[in-house]
């Protein structure tokens, strides 16, 4: 069973406070004079679901269209579950007790239940949601040596309610070791419910140049 885990790119979804959004624009319609329909997109690279390359906060480290595959196909996935409510941070201690299990995955995935908040609330989700702690950064690339990617249901590893975002995405990155961790942020993981994963495939826009893009996240899941 396969299940997107990415949302759908809509110039009316949300992203950080004061960032630019989504812009499209139809440019032929099928009709008597034209034969297809075309459009154009202007989208920045960090506008909903959306994959976090170490150059995004770490100067001279590598770029999205220069990572690896191996950073965008998984088989070796974990979910956990981290209840979180606004303005809470995921900490070390969240994942302590999965230590071992997290040592045999590439791609952790954490599931907050924050994406309800998204539909009920979307000021709160936009403004006010969980992150990832710099300690739980520093903890996941110093501890985890084959974790590639961490990806999670809330808007960003930093949120705007407080000042630890730069910190946070500096530690994941890899700016102050050897070994950096890529985000994908913003994700919907309702769909996977209670299901087994079998593989994620995370498909980048690799545009050259740019620090980070969108990905489209499609989870092979085991029918329940």
């Amino acid at each position: 069973m396969y299940k997107f885990l990415s949302y759908p790119l809509d110039p009316e979804d949300l992203c950080w406070p004061g960032e630019p959004v989504l812009r499209t624009r139809i440019c032929t319609e099928i009709g008597e004079d034209s034969a297809c329909m075309t459009g154009e997109s202007v989208l920045p690279d960090h506008f909903g679901t959306h994959f976090d390359a170490p150059a995004h906060f770490h100067k001279g480290a590598l770029k999205i269209a220069e990572l690896p595959a191996e950073y965008f196909v998984h088989e070796k996935v974990l979910l956990l579950d981290v209840p979180k409510r606004p303005e809470e941070g995921v900490m070390p201690e969240d994942l302590k007790p999965q230590e071992e299990a997290i040592k045999g995955c590439t791609l952790l995935l954490l599931r907050t239940g924050f994406f309800q908040v998204k539909r009920k609330d979307p000021k709160v989700y936009q403004c006010q949601g969980p992150f990832l702690h710099p300690d739980t950064c520093e903890y996941l690339v110093k501890t985890f040596p084959g974790l590639r990617t961490v990806g999670f249901d809330f808007l960003s590893v930093g949120s705007p309610c407080n000042d630890l975002s730069a910190q946070a995405h500096q530690m994941l990155l890899g700016c102050h070791t050897e070994h950096y961790i890529t985000a994908v942020e913003d994700m919907d993981l309702s769909a996977i419910g209670d299901r087994a994963i079998r593989q994620v495939t995370i498909a980048p826009l690799r545009v050259v140049g740019m620090d980070s893009g969108q990905v489209c996240v499609i989870g092979d899941l085991e029918d329940c």
